[in-house]
């Protein structure tokens, strides 16, 4: 089951100086399987995603990277899978990569992500992945699972969930942690989102968007693969033309909406999930909106709305 347990220990962060890098295999699945690359120097973060082709729908493989420049406040993504795709870049307000991406950086925020009524028991220590740990058990209403700690630092090198049948499905795996000074072209943002900033100012779109909601998602429970209906409102101030799109995980690809004045329009989107037979699958959806000009052109820092959790459970199907 995804886990949601209360962590209370006294997590120092991760101590060691911001200089890292490792494979999570597997990542955290809300949109399917995925290994995870990161390499961390000071305050630049190189995070590299790669998920199979045939899962969720995806029909090849997606392999993507995302550079954060925390001093300098810019986020950069690429879409290696896709060559056409332009390089987004955004301002970053952030002072850590998601911490589902980064448990090393952000084992305490990771671990509060997690939490629920629950009780966590010591029950030894190991060896993992190299890695010296504290072995924690996992106790709550919803679910029970067990937890690697990492001694020096306190993120989680590994977690498990174990179902009601007492079988264990690892969800997030540290591997091969390197505490050197990664070696390699990763720290230097991509030439082409560079050009595009220094082109010109971002376009002037036609209507702005005031306000963007999220309607909360019933939890599903049956067969799997699941189609989640996600539902949501934009609010604009005037007549014209809105680009927006629905996410849990990764972003879905956009729809246009037009505007014959200002007002609230109700847009929905049907999501598919498929976790594994035996699991439960949450996570938080969200829908983002932006207004954009006459060529359908618009501005990288979209309005978000309130993130809706969301849990799927397979009671047949699902992946294996």
């Amino acid at each position: 089951m995804f886990i949601r347990f209360l962590v209370p220990l006294a997590l120092s962060g991760f101590a060691y100086s911001q200089t890292y890098s490792y494979i999570q295999d597997p990542g955290i699945p809300i949109m399917g399987p995925q290994v995870v690359r990161v390499y961390r120097d000071g305050s630049k973060e190189l995070i590299e995603q790669t998920m199979p082709a045939g899962v969720m729908g995806r029909e090849k493989e997606y392999h993507g990277r995302t550079f954060y420049d925390f001093q300098a406040h810019k986020l950069y993504v690429q879409v290696l899978s896709d060559p056409g795709a332009p390089c987004g870049l955004q301002t970053l307000a952030e002072t850590t990569a998601p911490s589902m991406l980064d448990p090393v950086g952000a084992g305490a925020d990771l671990l509060k992500e997690l939490v629920g009524k629950g009780t966590i028991t010591p029950v030894g220590t190991e060896t993992m992945n190299g890695i010296p740990t504290k072995v924690m058990m996992l106790t709550a209403s919803d679910g029970n699972g067990k937890v690697w700690l990492a001694q020096n630092g306190g993120y989680p090198v590994r977690i498990d969930s174990i179902d009601k049948d007492g079988k264990a499905s690892t969800m997030l795996e540290v591997k091969q942690l390197s505490l050197a000074r990664p070696t390699g072209n990763f720290f230097t943002p991509p030439g082409n989102c560079v050009a595009a900033v220094q082109s010109g100012p971002p376009p002037k779109p036609s209507t702005n968007v005031t306000a963007i909601t999220l309607q909360p998602i019933p939890k599903y429970k049956g067969a799997c693969p699941a189609r989640v209906k996600l539902t949501g409102t934009i609010t604009v101030d005037g007549p014209g033309k809105v680009f927006y799109q629905f996410g849990a995980g990764n972003m879905e690809p956009g729809e246009t909406l037009t505007f014959d004045a200002a007002g609230t329009k109700t847009v929905s989107h049907v999501m598919t999930f498929q976790p594994k037979y035996g699991n439960d699958m949450g996570g938080s959806a969200i829908l983002e909106a932006i207004g954009i000009d006459d060529a359908g052109h618009h501005d990288l820092a979209m309005k978000g709305s309130n993130n809706s959790d969301f849990t799927v459970t397979c009671t047949s199907g699902g992946g294996k």
